[in-house]
């Protein structure tokens, strides 16, 4: 028979603890269900809650709280962003604007504007004064020639005319005499001709700058002009001096001292040549800048807005030919040029050969080039028809005969009927 126990305590070790736990768990057993939910309701009422208050820190008078565990690694007290924002807030500022009116003052007396001789108070004066405007408008513009050029960094577009203007006002000042010859005591101008054609030569020879050739023979005329004694024989000395000053001065890489001593077959040392160079440089003042007729006839064939290559190495060809002829010397570089122009764009057909904006360019109307003109043709047709003495001095006609300036030398000549 199953063995009953009176006592609580001889419940068996086992089944103690879990009769304690379901007595715990189960507080209102024993009632019924209504007694049992009167007596929940009481004890619910009977429950209170303490809310635990932060306790204050007794080493800090702070009323900020300390920087968290895993936050700023820094003493630094963390200060809550809403708490500073109205510290970063800016102030705004509205502008009031204020408007004012300006009224057009009215002149108490009518101005009659004037226009040259033009009264701008009729509507047909006005009218005819704005053409006027316009037309000079027209006219400066297509006179413009260098506004093309202003993205090149070596043209110096914005100064082109006014160095143009220069050399105009000052080529004059720096030309020979062109009766120098005629004081000489022992040379003359065939042997001036002579000497130049063997420089055309050498010029070649060494591949040298146009303008090197031109500023060279112009330091000759120079110096001839001033010294009127200059025996013959040193006037190949004089030559090949002139070319090594010029080269010197417009090329990178110049002959040397002893290719000019070389190309006179060893007739003169180097002592002679640099005691030479002393008294050219000096016969000049040491300015070996001068106007030539080679650079005004390319800022005369820019403004031509010519196409045609042709144009510009037969110009080129009249103004080479033209150094050989003492008596070109009395013409200016840039009266030269100009009708070496003109007849170069006549020879090839460009019409018209002289127009509004090389004349603004040159400072030359067609009719100051006239006698010019005549000068270098009749210089051009004795060359091709072997007339006078110069014609068989042939080194300018070789030199353009190459197909390097297109052989406009070997042309027939568009004016040879007229002669």
């Amino acid at each position: 028979m199953p063995t009953i126990h009176n006592n609580e305590n001889d419940v068996p070790v086992g089944l103690q603890h879990r009769n304690l736990k379901m007595n715990r768990q189960a507080p209102y057993a024993g009632l019924n269900d209504s007694n049992r939910a009167e007596k929940r309701q009481r004890l619910i009422k009977k429950e209170t809650f303490v809310k635990k208050e932060p306790v204050a820190s007794t080493t800090s008078t702070s009323t900020f709280a300390r920087r968290p565990a895993l936050g700023d690694v820094t003493n630094r007290i963390n200060v809550k962003k809403s708490s500073t924002m109205a510290m970063h807030q800016k102030k705004t500022t509205t502008i009031k604007r204020s408007f004012t009116v300006y009224e057009p003052k009215v002149p108490t007396t009518p101005v009659v504007n004037t226009f040259g001789s033009l009264d701008l108070s009729s509507p047909m004066s006005v009218a005819k004064a704005v053409d006027l405007e316009t037309i000079k408008e027209e006219e400066s513009v297509s006179h413009d020639i260098d506004s093309e050029d202003k993205y090149e960094a070596s043209a110096c577009w914005q100064y082109a005319e006014d160095l143009t203007k220069y050399h105009l006002e000052t080529e004059k000042q720096r030309m020979a005499s062109p009766s120098y010859m005629a004081r000489q005591s022992d040379i003359n101008s065939k042997m001036r001709t002579i000497l130049i054609d063997w420089l055309v030569d050498v010029h070649c020879k060494y591949d040298l700058h146009p303008q090197t050739l031109h500023i060279a023979i112009h330091l000759i005329d120079r110096h001839l002009e001033k010294h009127l004694s200059v025996p013959r024989q040193r006037l190949q000395l004089v030559g090949i001096t002139a070319l090594f000053i010029a080269a010197k001065y417009e090329e990178i890489y110049p002959p040397e001292a002893k290719d000019f001593i070389r190309i006179t077959d060893n007739a003169y040392t180097r002592e002679e040549l640099f005691a030479m160079e002393v008294d050219l440089l000096s016969s000049v003042a040491y300015r070996v800048t001068f106007p030539t007729a080679y650079q005004f006839m390319k800022r005369f064939l820019k403004a031509s807005r010519t196409c045609d290559d042709r144009v510009e190495h037969f110009a080129h060809f009249i103004i080479d030919r033209s150094l050989q002829e003492y008596k070109m010397i009395k013409y200016a570089p840039s009266r030269i040029a100009a009708a070496a122009v003109h007849i170069a764009r006549t020879q090839m057909g460009d019409t018209p050969a002289w127009n509004s904006t090389m004349e603004h360019h040159s400072s030359y109307s067609e009719s100051n080039l006239h006698d010019c003109v005549e000068d270098l043709k009749e210089i051009l047709w004795n060359a091709q028809n072997g007339i006078g003495k110069t014609s068989k001095l042939t080194a300018v006609r070789r030199k353009f005969e190459k197909e390097r300036f297109m052989a406009v030398a070997t042309l027939k000549l568009a004016f040879a009927d007229a002669q």
